[in-house]
């Protein structure tokens, strides 16, 4: 007897949940429940959890604590300052044995052997279906295109703050600090996070130079593993940059099948244009690290 496959959700639908995942993400740390999320895409909480389930893969509550375990482990690796204990607790779990049971359930490593050395494991290529239908800024003149990014190496300067005022004062000193004569690529790397709605979460900028570049007392090294990033190119007043990370946080994302993964957004800038235009102006490819939306 063949059992019957549930009908397809609705577009509509489909569009609504993926604009409500993608708001649990941007802000992880708001104590969501059933009722919240449910709130959030105008649904009754039972037709919600079905759609959610059907549409993602998993339950509201159970995507919610994978969210959570998988910035987790963007911490243990690019947060080297925070305790794993003090990692597991902001993930939602009181003892560090309960936190290193449903890590290794979700990743197969303990969090102490991804704090030492990140597994580099590439999932396969994600797809886009319909981000690229719809209307962007001006000032994104090409993409999105998927491909792979990385390994990067480098150095980064960490801005003071995320506001305007602290990353121009970082970017005045950086490249002071840089030796002179060194090929290099000069970008920022921003945090996955606070696009959408202020974050409990303070958010990181970093000025960055790749390249076979010396630390030193301000400099810090700063590696990012190969990953799948959509590529945004970005040609228009600098000032402009952040407007098109939350065009495509809160417009394409939601249309494309895809979410962001917890990695850092990296930014590549040309020099020459800020050059030409004193820093007004920039041109540079924007990525953000994706995978499919829906579970495996």
């Amino acid at each position: 007897m063949m059992t019957r496959r549930p009908a397809p959700l609705p577009s509509e639908t489909t569009h609504v949940l993926a604009r409500v995942a993608i708001a649990v993400q941007d802000s992880l740390d708001t104590p969501w429940t059933l009722a919240s999320m449910a709130a959030l895409a105008g649904y009754e909480e039972h037709y919600f959890a079905h759609a959610f389930a059907e549409a993602l893969g998993q339950p509201p509550l159970r995507y919610v604590r994978g969210l959570r375990l998988e910035r987790a482990a963007h911490d243990l690796v690019f947060a080297p300052d925070r305790s794993i204990q003090r990692v597991g607790q902001e993930a939602g779990y009181a003892s560090y044995e309960a936190f290193r049971r449903a890590f290794v359930r979700a990743f197969g490593f303990s969090p102490g052997v991804v704090r030492k050395r990140a597994p580099r494991r590439l999932r396969g290529r994600p797809a886009v279906t319909e981000g690229g239908r719809i209307e962007r800024p001006g000032s994104c003149v090409g993409g999105p295109w998927i491909e792979k990014l990385g390994p990067l190496r480098g150095v980064s300067l960490l801005a003071a703050s995320f506001s305007d005022q602290a990353i121009a004062s970082a970017w005045r000193r950086f490249p002071a600090l840089l030796p002179p004569c060194k090929p290099r690529t000069l970008g920022a790397a921003v945090s996955p996070w606070g696009w959408l709605a202020p974050s409990l979460r303070p958010r990181e900028y970093r000025c960055l130079a790749l390249g076979h570049l010396p630390p030193s007392p301000e400099l810090t090294r700063w590696t990012l593993p190969a990953a799948w990033q959509a590529r945004f190119d970005f040609h228009g007043p600098t000032s402009e940059i952040h407007t098109l990370f939350a065009w495509i946080f809160g417009e394409w994302l939601p249309h494309s099948t895809l979410r962001c993964t917890f990695a850092p957004m990296v930014t590549l800038f040309d020099e020459r244009a800020w050059h030409e235009s004193r820093y007004a102006v920039s041109r540079a490819q924007v990525y953000l690290p994706v995978r499919q939306a829906a579970c495996d």
